[in-house]
């Protein structure tokens, strides 16, 4: 008996280590991640927040539009008779549409069309960032396409002038007088439908909320988002 005894406590005490190495080991062993909560689905904003938000930017773009009409540098199409979009000329003179991007903090964007689509009319773009930039510019797509205007006519770059030249350039400072006076009828049009036209621009970008979160939400207004002011 008193053997049997002996050897129980003998071999308690060589499994005693055993058990606190396996202990430790477990202690240190890595944990496994926690398993990542769905993030839930997030509805459309409040639409009077996005209408407020919307109206603002249209406000911020229209004064864009104004000071481009009063300061009278306009593109001219120096490639073709006719009406031509011409998004940036020869001399490097953006069109209306254009520079109200550039004062929207899009500079990247609009020298990306520049190069690659100088003819583009905003009225047919159908996606893309261009697309996202007019959907929370607070204007129509069709109004956006009264404020690009084509180039009506083509005039050559001034050089050292002669007689004819001349009379080119009384050509170009007549289109340019157009220009000016169109710009002017469309800003006139924009700000006697400006509540119509909000409802539509608020009505189409409803229609796609996480774009619609980037109106209302200032964490991706801060220029991370596709509407950056």
């Amino acid at each position: 008996m008193l053997t049997r005894l002996t050897n129980l406590v003998l071999a308690l005490s060589l499994l005693a280590p055993l058990g606190a190495a396996r202990a430790e080991s477990s202690a240190n062993a890595p944990r496994p991640a926690p398993i990542a909560e769905p993030m839930p689905l997030r509805g459309p904003p409040a639409r009077a927040e996005v209408r407020a938000a919307l109206a603002k930017r249209r406000d911020k773009n229209l004064a864009a539009f104004g000071a481009y009409r009063d300061n009278g540098i306009y593109p001219h199409n120096t490639e073709r008779p006719g009406p031509l979009n011409v998004w940036r000329d020869a001399d490097g003179h953006f069109c209306a549409a254009a520079t109200i991007l550039l004062s929207d903090g899009k500079a990247t964007l609009v020298q990306k069309v520049a190069i690659e689509q100088n003819h583009i009319r905003l009225l047919d773009v159908t996606g893309g960032e261009l697309m996202d930039w007019m959907l929370t510019s607070g204007l129509t797509v069709e109004e956006i396409d009264r404020i690009q205007a084509p180039a009506i006519m083509p005039t050559p770059k001034p050089r050292e002038l002669t007689p004819a030249e001349k009379r080119e350039q009384a050509k170009r400072e007549r289109e340019d007088g157009e220009l000016r006076k169109g710009y002017a009828a469309t800003q006139a049009y924009l700000v006697k439908h400006a509540k119509d036209d909000l409802e539509l621009a608020t009505d189409r970008l409803m229609a796609n909320p996480e774009l619609a979160w980037t109106v209302v939400t200032p964490s991706v207004l801060d220029g991370r988002g596709p509407a950056g002011v």
